[in-house]
């Protein structure tokens, strides 16, 4: 049938039309996509780039970030993100200096360029320490007694191969004799998820602390050796989130006393013995989440420890312990602040089993981290314990410092120093089912102690902590001290 010139142009004309309507479509779907980029609130990483890193392989950088190339970050407070992205790499403890930065490209793609100043990596550091807990202790109590001092030699090789392993060799003498190897590899697989330590020591001593008498350390100083001790461990670590790791630890223990040690406590060992073995599983689970490990100041951290020494009828000792330490840490100030202001509290505790524990093994208040501020002077021993740590700080000012002039190693021409003032407020209660009468003063009750100070950062890896405090007994006293005090 043929079409009449009206039909022709009535078809004519819904052709057009629809051919239109398609194009509108069309156009108009490829405006609202141009519309959606434009107001699009994420960034796309083109690449994330590297400088500055002669000795660490890329991968072990990227293994610390959660953004990697081809993936989108957020316009909204890009600033403090790449901040955190630089922490998790400066908290390899590889780097001086870490500066994440977006580099725009075109539109709302960009580049992430990762500026690093690599560490000295090879610290053949002559020894020259003190053998008490601390400073305090020798200065105070000890009459800044110099033979009680270890002299030697640490040499500490870290990044090996350029994959953050670290290789750590002791020879030290002195106060006490020591000898000691270790190896740690972060990542043994491919996925960079399992890592590896051991570890393999000796010491012996001439000079030993034998009892607490009066919450304090009582010592024999011998031409003899007093005390023989070997111990070595096997460890592997999991880590597949950024902040949480497990390590799973096997170790052997055996030390020995002689008759000088055993006629002054019998009960130095296990079922006063004069020697002492046992094998023992260790399980640890780290949350690290800090934004400087050195010292945080904003971030939390958990640590948590089973342990179990002993582990057939064969060893000498049967004790099962917990230990767990937790933090968090606020910046309370805004970023722009004259003076930041910001607070710390932890909680620290440690539980064993059964209640009878050798001398050797009694270790309570005035070890490590486990102390209440104002008690630095004191040992309180018991088979449990909590404390809780309260420290409020303000900075005073933060910079870093241009040494180039003076200094041609680039690892220590970028001088970081920081001034904390601060105070502080420590509350602790230890546990004892079999403690002397001469040490009741102090232990089943509760202790308390505050005070202010002043917290100096150096290179962001060494502390320096000046405190004045007072305890519940009323005393105060001036205290030095180079560890965290979280």
């Amino acid at each position: 049938m043929l079409l009449t010139n009206k039909k022709l142009r009535s078809l004519s004309a819904l052709i057009v039309s629809t051919f239109c309507t398609f194009a509108c479509l069309i156009l108009g779907q490829k405006a609202i996509a141009q519309a959606n980029i434009i107001k699009s609130d994420s960034f796309y990483i083109k690449d994330v780039l590297i400088e500055c890193h002669q000795k660490t392989i890329d991968r072990i950088i990227l293994r610390e970030m959660a953004y990697k190339k081809g993936d989108k970050i957020a316009k909204a407070n890009i600033d403090s993100v790449l901040q955190k992205e630089a922490n998790k790499i400066f908290n390899t403890r590889l780097f001086v200096v870490v500066d994440v930065y977006p580099i725009p490209i075109k539109g709302d793609t960009i580049n992430l360029l990762v500026s690093l100043v690599e560490r000295w990596y090879l610290y053949p550091i002559p020894i020259f320490e003190l053998a008490d807990r601390n400073f305090n202790e020798w200065w105070q109590q000890r009459n800044r007694d110099m033979s009680r001092v270890n002299y030697g030699l640490r040499l500490t090789q870290e990044n090996v191969r350029g994959r953050n392993e670290t290789l750590k060799l002791l020879i030290q003498l002195g106060f006490v004799e020591r000898y000691g190897i270790e190896y740690k590899i972060p990542y043994i697989n491919r996925d960079q998820t399992t890592g590896l330590i051991f570890k393999i020591d000796f010491a012996q001593n001439k000079n030993l602390a034998y009892r607490t008498d009066d919450n304090k350390l009582s010592f024999l100083r011998s031409e003899d050796i007093l005390r023989e001790r070997f111990w070595t461990s096997l460890g592997f670590s999991k880590r597949k989130a950024f902040y949480n790791t497990h390590h799973f630890i096997a170790g052997f223990d055996y030390q020995s006393i002689n008759d000088s040690i055993y006629a002054l406590n019998p009960d130095y060992l296990n079922n006063q013995r004069r020697s002492q073995r046992y094998f023992y599983l260790n399980y640890l689970f780290n949350h690290d989440s800090r934004d400087m490990a050195t010292y945080p100041l904003n971030g939390s951290y958990l640590n948590f420890s089973v342990a179990q020494k002993g582990l057939s009828h064969f060893d000498d000792l049967h004790q099962f312990e917990i230990k767990f330490v937790g933090a968090k840490f606020f910046h309370l100030s805004k970023s722009n602040a004259a003076m930041p202001l910001f607070f710390a509290t932890s909680v620290r505790g440690f539980i064993s089993f059964p209640s009878y524990r050798p001398y050797s093994e009694l270790q309570g208040f005035g070890y490590r981290g486990d102390f209440v501020r104002g008690y630095e002077l004191y040992v309180v021993d018991g088979q449990h314990f909590g404390i809780w740590k309260n420290t409020l700080r303000w900075r005073l000012f933060s910079v870093r410092a241009n040494l180039r002039k003076f200094m041609r190693l680039e690892q220590f021409s970028t001088l970081p120093i920081a001034a904390y003032l601060k105070t502080y407020s420590d509350v602790g209660y230890i546990k004892n089912d079999f403690v002397a009468e001469s040490n009741r003063r102090l232990t089943n009750t509760m202790l308390w102690g505050k005070g202010v100070g002043l917290d100096v950062l150096i290179y962001n890896s060494l502390l320096w902590r000046f405190e004045y405090s007072r305890n519940r007994q009323g005393e105060w006293g001036f205290f030095f001290g180079f560890e965290a005090d979280f």
